[in-house]
């Protein structure tokens, strides 16, 4: 998973929501229902709220009447195992090593933030605000924190970084699998890990909710830039779905939404993607193989 692990939230109540002056119901999960799987950037409330107003949206325009289509907030990657999905959200690097049989990408958000560069993103490399590591170099024989094995932000750029660096397949002391960025970024925080990677978008989510722990660490550099976080949909649903339809609503309900909403999610648009954009993930990855470092270590 590449972005914040957050508490799961599994909200199966029914709620009336407001899109622009017209009243309408999104079941929020309940089995078998139609749903979209949005989790990996809704780690806070605020951006939980955020998320839910501008799907909310799409799924009026989508259908046209009062929303039938669920919306799931959890951050699972088990979502997109479960019968009902019409589409989700997950990270570039399990969508090229584990999901390409069975999920395509076809859009991604667009994000406004430090570190991007359209569809673009890097991550972070961060350590504590007095640590002496002023390089990826210097990291060498440190603790670093990951969040998942299988995340191309928290783990696959960062055994980029220093793949080229490895002594018979080592570099870091040890790994210590944190279980989600804000979780990595707390680590490196409170001196229990010395580097992570984080993905500049979680950073400055997490910077907007928590400004005084985000002043605890320092960037001492980027990583090699992917593309952003895919949209996918299950194959089974891809010769009855209109990919082109499904863009272009969710940017009408993005430039519908309000102020907060912008400022909030710090989205831009949502871009057409496909399998050739991430090609780049599995490159970085066959690098680190090629000079003999396959797992970070």
């Amino acid at each position: 998973m590449c972005a914040v692990h957050y508490r799961c939230e599994r909200i199966v109540i029914a709620r009336w929501r407001l899109c622009h002056g017209r009243v309408i119901l999104c079941a929020m999960s309940t089995s078998g229902t139609p749903f979209i799987a949005c989790g990996m950037y809704a780690f806070t409330d605020e951006l939980q709220r955020a998320w839910r107003q501008l799907l909310e949206c799409y799924a009026e325009l989508s259908t046209g009447a009062a929303a039938s289509i669920a919306l799931r907030l959890e951050a699972d990657p088990a979502l997109l195992q479960e019968s009902g999905l019409l589409f989700g959200h997950t990270c570039g690097y399990p969508l090229m090593t584990r999901l390409k049989a069975d999920f395509t990408p076809f859009c991604m958000p667009v994000f406004d933030v430090p570190g991007t560069h359209g569809r673009h993103y890097s991550s972070r490399f961060i350590v504590s605000r007095d640590s002496d590591i002023r390089s990826i170099e210097q990291s060498r024989d440190r603790v670093a924190a990951v969040n998942t094995p299988d995340s191309n932000s928290g783990m696959n750029v960062l055994r980029h970084a220093v793949a080229s660096l490895n002594v018979e397949g080592r570099f870091f002391s040890r790994i210590l699998a944190s279980g989600g960025h804000l979780y990595s970024l707390q680590a490196v925080a409170r001196g229990e890990a010395d580097i992570a990677a984080i993905d500049c978008v979680s950073y400055q989510l997490i910077e907007d909710q928590w400004p005084e722990l985000v002043s605890q660490v320092q960037t001492i550099g980027y990583s090699v830039e992917t593309c952003g976080l895919p949209f996918v949909m299950p194959n089974s649903r891809l010769a009855d779905a209109d990919t082109g339809q499904i863009i272009e609503q969710l940017n009408q309900a993005l430039l519908s939404s309000t102020e907060a909403v912008h400022k909030r999610l710090h989205l831009r648009e949502f871009a057409a993607v496909d399998f050739t954009d991430y090609r780049r993930i599995i490159e970085i990855e066959d690098f680190a193989i090629g000079q003999g470092y396959p797992e970070l270590d």
